[in-house]
């Protein structure tokens, strides 16, 4: 939240106070991760945040970095991400939101956390896994495990209790959560990276000078490069401070787990290439040409 503070002061200040916003953090505000999208959309608000998990299920083609095992490693991650921003998101947001990308940066450290490592179809089967939603709902059953739906909330207690056997989650969400206090294994999976965007609605900044237009997108820009370093380290310090700390043990996934565990996982893509149509085909060229 500190970046996207110092974003609103630094357009403001540059402005000298033409342009200010008035930042409201989730919890401040009435509206869901999904919700914001119509929000912008609709001029209820000029800007917004949120990430692709929220809205996967009303507007699935923005969730295509959230598909099982695409990529190999953050680095490929971000190359292909690279590609697609202008083409692809910058266009999805235009088109179905009125609403033009400001910052957009993915996510790593995507795990699962358990007592054991739980990193080949053996060791998965019949374990109860907490998944977040359809897709890792899906992603678990064809792996063998068994998907149960549990609230952030009762994360902790629940394996504690012994309710389940693993969870899904980043490490921010670890952390969050202090599963560590009650597991003390994480299997760093990385089967997806999830995007956090901030968005304007085009009418709002169409309706600025080109001046202050500039400014927000200057400061956008910087601010985007803070947050993408900011998430690429502060995964890897949650992590090393679990291993320090709490004694947690580490493991992941091998180059051909990981290539078999990307082929049982296939019908998730196949059904998300369905629903998306020719856009969600644009995005997977976009991809395997980026890969070659």
């Amino acid at each position: 939240m500190s970046h996207y503070q110092e974003l609103v002061d630094n357009i403001n200040e540059r402005s000298n106070g033409r342009l200010t916003i008035n930042f409201l953090s989730y919890g401040q505000h009435p509206f869901s991760g999904a919700e914001i999208l119509s929000a912008v959309r609709d001029g209820v608000v000029q800007m917004g945040n949120t990430a692709d998990v929220y809205v996967s299920s009303k507007e699935p083609a923005i969730a295509f970095l959230g598909l099982p095992f695409l990529f190999d490693d953050l680095d490929q991650a971000k190359s292909v991400f690279a590609e697609l921003e202008t083409p692809y998101y910058q266009q999805i947001f235009a088109d179905e939101y009125n609403a033009e990308l400001t910052t957009s940066f993915i996510i790593s450290g995507s795990a699962i956390h358990g007592n054991r490592p739980l990193d080949s179809l053996e060791a998965l089967e019949g374990q109860k896994i907490r998944v977040f939603g359809p897709e890792s709902g899906e992603m678990i059953r064809l792996l063998g495990g068994e998907p149960s739906t549990v609230a952030f909330g009762e994360l902790y207690t629940s394996l504690q209790r012994g309710t389940i056997d693993g969870a899904l989650t980043g490490m921010d969400g670890a952390k969050a959560a202090r599963v560590y206090e009650v597991v003390d294994h994480n299997t760093w999976w990385n089967w997806s990276y999830p995007v956090e965007f901030t968005f304007v609605n085009q009418d709002a900044m169409a309706s600025l000078p080109e001046d202050l237009q500039q400014i927000v997108r200057e400061e956008s820009q910087r601010t985007n490069a803070r947050l993408q370093a900011n998430r690429d380290l502060g995964t890897m310090e949650i992590l090393v401070d679990a291993i320090e700390d709490r004694g947690i043990t580490v493991s992941g996934l091998d180059a051909n787990t990981r290539a078999e565990f990307r082929e049982r996982t296939q019908p998730i893509r196949d059904a998300w290439l369905e629903e998306t149509g020719e856009l969600g085909q644009q995005a997977f060229s976009i991809y395997e040409q980026n890969l070659q």
